[in-house]
This record gives structure tokens, C-alpha cells and sequence, in this order.
């Protein structure tokens, strides 16, 4: 009762539009009633109003039917006007109440979609899926070594935060300027120098609260579209074995590795996976890995225990994202089909029930760029897909621009499509159409 009466405190601007909304309600009943009720010589209220109608003249039919026309339009005004001034407390500035509405309804019902990896292509695949589904769990590697990330894991023993800041602004439903905050990079300071602010932010959070907990209050904070976790909770590592014999530790290392590698290793071999983890891997509609470094972002959470295991085991659709270009260090040379083999030598074949591929050619000032990285396009090699029993889905998921990375919209869309035709089961079929006709209308400007 007390917090019903709160609505009445002096500046909520709430008591105006209720007044209204009892004028309006006056008007359409109290006066109808009064006309009706108030005829003299009928018996019975069916009997009144039947006279009553029957004894109107034209004039007074457009007197009543005007009197009922302002009573609603009274009730229409000031419900709204109830609803804006209820509202304005907690809908984001600049936000229009019906996509606040929407985003915290509609999406909220949306296919369940698990991502596994790390770095700038699982942030891109994010950045599309959100505007389709808040059931995201993006699942994150934690063996990174390097950076800023590598200091703060060095100094402070808590797993590395810089994919995990990545996901969660890429998640992130907030103020841009809160977003730019937390990708913010000091450029000068003892000891501040090459850290951002977002990892400083997550490394204090996880001081105080544990390195789990840190991740979703950072969550609520930037107001994100899902959810983000930490592959596992033990404080892991990498160990490759090249081609050549040699032995490479720390992703780091592993990164910039010049012979091909081998084996992959995640240290400690025990280490599992969290139950967080695995439970949203059980109950997702579909599972997605990658785009992003197969042997330093993708394996890495393949190879902790219980999550390969986890993935089998599930209904949902299994789906790799093949990156679009091979990375010197870790992939020289490799097509499409190279790229699923690694992963099926490190956890056994038959893993996942589609590849999804690019086949638009980069510009040439692009393939310029990266080929005096060593890099050049995954050829995608259909014959040799074909013989690791996978399905291919092949498009244009080319972003124009200075790099060739992924087209959030385009890739998002994609794997929804596929998603909702043979394996999103929604409990109300109207989110279901709801949710084809969004994945049917072009995308906004920009995305």
C-alpha cells in the first residue's frame, strides 16, 4: 500500500494525468448514465434505454455521441500521459518508449544462442545477434597472456578481462559514451599506460567481488543483451607443439608461432568448465564457434573438460564460423576445410552439422594490406568440406571497409534463419513470426 501511495508524491507528475483519467471516465459514464438512468416513467434499465433511444432527436444523438468522443479522448490522453510520466524514470534518455518496450519483451523470448571464442570476431557476430535475441551467452576464453590483459592476470592473479570487456560492450545496450569508456586506452601514466579503462574497471570489480560475479554486475552496468561468461573458472594456459617439434608456450607466443602447429594444449588438462557454461550449452537453440583465431580463441574452449562433451550431447544446431582470412602465425595457407580439420583432430570429427563460409572476394587494396601480413582469403575448398560430412553455407558475410572482417547483420541473420527453421521451438507462435519478420526487414542504415 505504501508503494501504490508514492505515486501520489509531489513532482512525479503522475496525480494530473490520473485526475484526467477520472474526468474522462465521469464524462462517458457519469454523463450516458445520468441521461439514460434519469428518464422518469420506464420500468426496468432495458426498458429506459430503449425509450431513450427511440425518443432522440437528431441534435441529441450528435450531442451524445460528441459527449462520448470527448469522454474517450479524455481517457486515451491522460493514460498515456500516465504511462510517459511512469515510464521517464527508468526509459534510457533518447530511447523511444516502444523499442524499450520491445528490446525488453520481444527479445527477451528469442531463440537461444550459445557463442564460444574470444577476440574481435566473436565481438562482431555479437554486435548482429543482439538486435534479434537477448537469450545471447557468449562463452569466453580465458588463456590470454598478453597485453594488458597479461599484466593484470600476472599482477593481480584474476583471469584476463580484455575479450571479455570486448563481448560485453559488444552486448551492450547503454550510452555510447559509456561504451567508449570502457574501450578507453591510457596512452601515458606510470603503470596506466596501455591498460583500459574496461580492464581496470573488471580488475577492481574482481577484487571485490570474485572474478565471476565482477563479469555480471559489469553486465548490468552496460546494460547488456545477454550474457557473458568465462569459459571456466582455473586459471589456464597454452601449450602448441609444432610441426618442427618445437614446444610454444602462452597464447601470446602461440600467436605469432612460425611453424605450423600441431597439437594444442590447454594447461591444466583438468581444468572444467563452469556449470554456467554447461548448462547454457544444454538448453540453447543453437551453438555457434567462431569467427575468430582457431587456435588461440576457438580450441581453447574446446579443450576444457566438459565442453565438447556438452555440445554433443545438445539439441541445439551446431555451427563453425570460418574466419575469412588466415592469420600468418597461426593458419598460413589454410582453406576452409583445414580449418574444420584442426578442430576435429583436437575433439573427433562429426561436431558440428554446418561450416559457414565466405565467398565474396575481398577488394584488392584489402588483400594488399594483409598480404604483406602473410595473410590472404580462406579458399573455400568444397570437395574436401564435402568428405568431413558437414553442411556448407556459403554468402557474401564481407564487411566493406579497411579490413576484411565479418558483416554482423549479414552473419547474424544467417545463422538465425537457419536457426528458426529447424530448431527454435518458441512457446507462443506469434514470436515466431514476429521473429521472421524482423530477420525479413533490411537492416538499419549504419549496422
Amino acid at each position: 500500500m505504501k508503494r501504490i501511495l508514492k505515486l501520489l508524491y509531489p513532482g512525479l507528475g503522475i496525480k494530473r494525468w490520473l485526475l484526467l483519467l477520472m474526468t474522462g471516465f465521469v464524462i462517458v459514464l457519469g454523463a450516458s448514465l445520468a441521461l439514460i438512468i434519469g428518464l422518469s416513467g420506464l420500468r426496468g434499465l432495458a426498458g429506459r434505454v430503449l425509450a431513450f433511444f427511440l425518443s432522440l432527436s437528431g441534435g441529441q444523438w450528435v450531442l451524445l455521441v460528441a459527449i462520448l468522443f470527448l469522454g474517450m479522448a479524455v481517457i486515451i490522453v491522460a493514460w498515456l500521459g500516465f504511462l510517459r510520466s511512469l515510464l521517464g524514470g527508468v526509459v534510457p534518455r533518447n530511447e523511444k518508449m516502444v523499442d524499450v518496450l520491445y528490446q525488453s519483451r520481444y527479445l527477451r523470448r528469442g531463440p537461444r544462442i550459445v557463442v564460444l571464442g574470444g577476440g574481435t570476431g566473436m565481438s562482431t557476430l555479437l554486435r548482429g545477434l543482439k538486435h534479434f535475441t537477448s537469450n545471447i551467452t557468449a562463452v569466453v576464453t580465458v588463456a590470454d597472456d598478453g597485453g594488458s590483459s597479461g599484466i593484470l592476470r600476472g599482477e593481480l592473479g584474476i583471469p584476463p578481462p580484455g575479450d571479455i570487456r570486448n563481448c560485453l560492450v559488444a552486448l551492450a545496450d547503454t550510452e555510447p559514451l559509456l561504451e567508449r569508456l570502457f574501450q578507453y586506452r591510457f596512452q601515458s601514466g606510470d603503470g596506466l599506460s596501455g591498460h583500459s579503462f574496461g580492464n581496470l574497471f573488471l580488475a577492481a570489480m574482481a577484487q571485490m567481488l570474485g572474478f565471476q560475479q565482477a563479469v555480471l554486475e559489469s553486465g548490468k552496468v552496460l546494460a547488456i543483451r545477454g550474457r557473458v561468461l568465462p569459459v571456466t573458472g582455473y586459471n589456464v594456459r597454452l601449450r602448441a607443439t609444432c610441426a618442427d617439434g618445437r614446444v610454444i608456450e602462452g597464447e601470446s607466443n602461440i600467436g605469432r608461432a612460425e611453424a605450423p602447429i600441431k597439437r594444442l594444449e590447454v594447461v591444466p588438462g583438468e581444468c572444467r568448465a563452469t556449470p554456467e557454461v554447461l548448462a547454457a550449452i544444454a538448453d540453447a537453440d543453437a551453438i555457434v564457434v567462431g569467427p575468430g583465431s582457431l587456435y588461440t580463441s576457438l580450441l581453447p574452449n574446446l579443450l576444457v573438460g566438459g565442453v565438447t562433451e556438452a555440445i554433443r550431447a545438445s539439441k541445439a544446431l551446431k555451427f563453425y564460423v570460418c574466419n575469412i582470412m588466415t592469420e600468418a602465425g597461426e593458419t598460413r595457407s589454410y582453406t576452409a576445410s583445414d580449418h574444420l580439420k584442426a578442430i576435429y583432430d583436437h575433439v573427433g570429427p562429426g561436431l558440428f552439422d554446418y561450416i559457414v563460409v565466405n565467398n565474396q572476394p575481398a577488394p584488392g587494396d584489402v588483400m594488399e594490406r594483409y598480404a604483406q601480413e602473410g595473410a590472404e582469403q580462406v579458399r573455400v575448398d568444397w570437395d574436401n568440406l564435402r568428405k568431413l560430412r558437414v553442411r556448407i553455407i556459403a554468402a557474401n558475410f564481407l564487411q566493406t571497409g579497411l579490413v576484411a572482417w565479418h558483416n554482423p547483420d549479414a552473419l547474424a541473420r544467417c545463422l538465425l534463419s537457419r536457426t528458426v527453421a529447424e530448431s527454435y521451438k518458441p512457446s507462443r507462435f506469434l514470436d515466431l513470426l514476429l521473429l521472421e519478420a524482423q530477420l525479413r526487414t533490411p537492416p538499419k542504415e549504419g549496422v
